[in-house]
């Protein structure tokens, strides 16, 4: 009895021992499902936080990209951005059908700021009038594109006002933000949604600041960039850079978009004199469902994050040419770039200057009207232009200098600039001949140079809404002759909306750019290059030689070979009718009215109907030309040599002869 109790009490302990073993493992396992449901669960709440950052910086991102693309048109700069761009788009044709290039805000801050450093090494004031002039228009102009970009990122900016790219189409940063983030769905939860008007767009700044891709001025040593004002080579953002009294702040755009840190964001920064707001920051809820096995859990989830715009740097292929042209031979006390800057009488005010603009056309050839002009000089002195003005040439000259150094941008070299203002003129063409000496730049910012033999015909026309400078009687050499100084600057105004047709952009002059384009870059630059314009049909006069000691008064005598007339500038020799057509004789201007025979013109092209990229972005065209026209009186005479009676005349080298 006693061995079947204990059996029977061995069988209930082994089958107590049973269910419990059935127990612990039950609770295992259903600790076990919760533990890989939580796991799971986790794990789905990370997956799906990392795809809303996802979503959020791809938010971000399309958001900045969009904000590089759109254009504002300055009444100052033209077409400008935050980024820059080639002259390729539909929507900025000037009026000569020709595409407009579009201006970096960062390139315009950072060119005025090299050519503040320019002026400075030159101790120009003038110079430095004009560039406070243009820094004025750009702060003016970085607010326009701010209130553009700021209206373009809230979602709303109002029928008609909507911000634009460069070829016309609608650009809207809100919704390509919100597309781009729809388009990351969260995959890895059952069920998520995004909070429809959720995500919100603002500008601002990175804290610190970051790398632009604008570089920092060459040579270092001139630049006035201390290592915390730059990252690398370039211009660091959100960091005040001045020089002298003016600040330079730089936006947050560099060479592609990128996400920022978002901790550093920031709507200002203050201790800084004024930001451009370019950093975007994107932030939006996402709904989320999720389960444990049993119970549903809903929340939102917040994300955001920052990105930086873009800028497409424009490396300016060809900025154009100055030239400085003797088309009647050159004067020895002109000797290099320098002497327009030193010479006393182009510092006189007491010459008579007329300053012209074309209006309603080009001039000549275009159907413009050369009318006085407004243009004045700032605080650097010197009167208006008018029909009667007394601004100096040298006044004059600082500005159109200005004109073309700023087409080269932030590359511009600086120490090859005050080496070509100081190298001479070479004498590869002899001064007795017409030549003209033509300035550009090479892709790496230093000055190219060239030479090359002209006559005084072709004329250059002058665009319209652009301006001429004449100063007769300007410069008396010690040859001596006088000379009248003819300035044409086809680049004072920029952009369609106050730039006239070809919105101050070069003038077509395959010839200067052949010559400049044969010339070698170095030190002040390397010369060659000759082309020659050859006219064809017959002249009035033909000059034989200018002998050269003066005498003062004026004798018209007879001699063998002709009729000789002894004047206060040297005895002239002609002959008439003429055997062989060397020069020809036409009025005191350099427009080429009444000339015999008729003048030809170097003259604007214009673009086909569709518009076209304007072909003086690759190659170089006339931005200045400073010319010296040699004038010779032509004293009256009795009959039957009435031919010379008259005003005062100007003799001009025609054909192949020898020049004075």
């Amino acid at each position: 009895m006693k061995r079947q109790s204990k059996c029977t009490e061995l069988r209930y302990r082994d089958r107590e021992r049973g269910n419990m073993i059935v127990l612990v493992v039950s609770i295992l396992a259903g600790l076990v499902i919760a533990v890989i449901l939580f796991m799971l669960g986790y794990v789905r709440i990370l997956g799906s936080h990392s795809e809303q950052r996802t979503a959020i910086e791809s938010a971000a991102l399309a958001a900045a990209k969009d904000l590089s693309r759109i254009v504002v048109e300055d009444p100052n700069f033209g077409f400008i951005s935050l980024s820059d761009g080639a002259p390729v788009g539909t929507s900025t044709a000037a009026g000569d059908k020709y595409f407009m290039p579009v201006h970096g805000i960062n390139t315009i801050l950072g060119t005025i700021r090299l050519d503040m450093i320019v002026a400075d090494q030159l101790n120009d004031p003038v110079m430095k009038d004009f560039i406070d002039r243009d820094y004025n228009n750009a702060m003016t102009a970085k607010d326009r594109l701010v209130n553009v970009l700021e209206n373009a990122v809230s979602g709303a900016p109002g029928a008609g006002s909507e911000p634009r790219d460069r070829d016309g189409a609608i650009v809207d940063p809100y919704d390509s933000a919100v597309k781009a983030y729809k388009a990351n769905v969260i995959r890895q939860t059952a069920n998520s949604k995004f909070v429809e008007g959720s995500l919100k767009l603002q500008l601002g700044c990175v804290v610190g600041g970051g790398s632009t891709n604008i570089p920092i001025p060459k040579p270092e040593t001139l630049s006035s960039v201390s290592g915390d004002q730059r990252i690398g080579n370039f211009y660091k953002s959100y960091t005040n850079i001045p020089f002298g009294d003016k600040d330079f702040v730089f936006a947050g755009i560099a060479e592609g978009a990128t996400i920022v840190d978002n901790n550093k964001f920031s709507k200002t920064i203050p201790g800084l004199p004024y930001v451009i707001p370019s950093i975007v920051r994107a932030e939006g809820d996402q709904m989320i469902s999720t389960t444990d096995g049993t119970n549903v859990h809903k929340g939102v989830q917040k994300a955001a994050a920052c990105a930086q715009p873009f800028n497409v740097y424009d490396p300016k292929p060809a900025p154009g040419i100055l030239s400085i042209s003797f088309p009647d031979g050159k004067p020895p006390e002109i000797a290099s770039l320098g002497s327009l800057w030193i010479e006393p009488q182009f510092l006189s005010p007491s010459k008579d200057t007329q300053i012209l603009t074309p209006l309603g056309g080009d001039y000549p050839g275009g159907g413009g009207t050369l009318t006085p002009s407004t243009w004045s000089a700032g605080g650097g002195g010197g009167g208006g232009g008018g029909a009667s003005g007394n601004t100096p040439v040298s006044m004059i000259w600082s500005s159109s200098f200005y004109d073309w150094l700023r087409r080269g941008g932030t590359k511009v070299d600086i120490n090859s600039i005050k080496a070509a203002v100081s190298t001479p003129f070479p004498s590869l063409v002899p001064a007795n001949k017409g030549q003209a000496n033509v300035f550009g730049f090479n892709s790496d910012g230093t000055v190219r140079t060239g030479q090359l033999t002209i006559q005084p015909m072709p004329y250059m026309s002058i665009s319209e809404n652009q301006f001429v400078a004449v100063s007769k009687d300007a410069f008396t050499s010690s040859e001596p002759v006088k000379y009248d100084i003819i300035v044409r600057d086809q680049a004072n105004v920029r952009g369609r909306m106050n730039g006239g047709r070809h919105g101050g952009e070069p003038l077509d002059n395959p010839v200067y750019a052949a010559a400049l384009a044969a010339g070698l870059g170095g030190t002040g630059g390397t010369y060659g290059g000759t082309v020659t314009w050859t006219p064809t049909g017959a002249s009035i006069l033909g000059l034989i030689g200018i002998q050269g000691n003066p005498w003062s008064g004026g004798l018209l005598g007879v001699v063998p070979t002709g009729i000789a007339i002894l004047g206060p500038y040297g005895l002239i020799t002609l002959i008439y009718p003429p055997t062989t057509p060397n020069w020809v004789i036409g009025p005191n201007n350099d427009f080429g009215q009444g000339v015999l025979p008729a003048a030809p013109i170097t003259s604007f092209t214009n673009g086909p109907a569709g518009g076209a990229q304007r072909p003086t972005y690759t190659t170089n065209g006339s931005v200045i030309d400073v010319r010296f026209r040699k004038v010779i009186p032509i004293l009256a005479a009795p009959p039957p040599l009435s031919v010379l009676a008259g005003p005062r005349y100007k003799l001009m080298e025609y054909g192949g002869g020898s020049g004075p």
